[in-house]
């Protein structure tokens, strides 16, 4: 795998430890979705195919949001 680096620039008066944790979280999205890409990498799935997953997550998520609030 290559490595890249990627900066950020912080506009100045934001607090150095905003910029830190920040790029922390930045970091560690990158680092999730390169992991997601090597998973996927030789997926057969079509993009209809993800929407149609993707469509039925969010009913299931929502049955049982609505389930934990009664």
């Amino acid at each position: 795998m290559v490595m890249t680096s990627v900066a950020i620039r912080v506009p100045e008066g934001v607090d150095i430890e905003f910029a830190k944790r920040l790029a922390k979280l930045v970091e560690k999205r990158l680092a999730e979705l390169t992991r997601l890409n090597s998973l996927l990498m030789n997926s057969e799935l079509t993009d209809e195919d993800i929407e149609k997953i993707s469509e039925e997550i969010g009913r299931r998520r929502t049955f049982f949001e609505k389930s934990d609030s009664d």
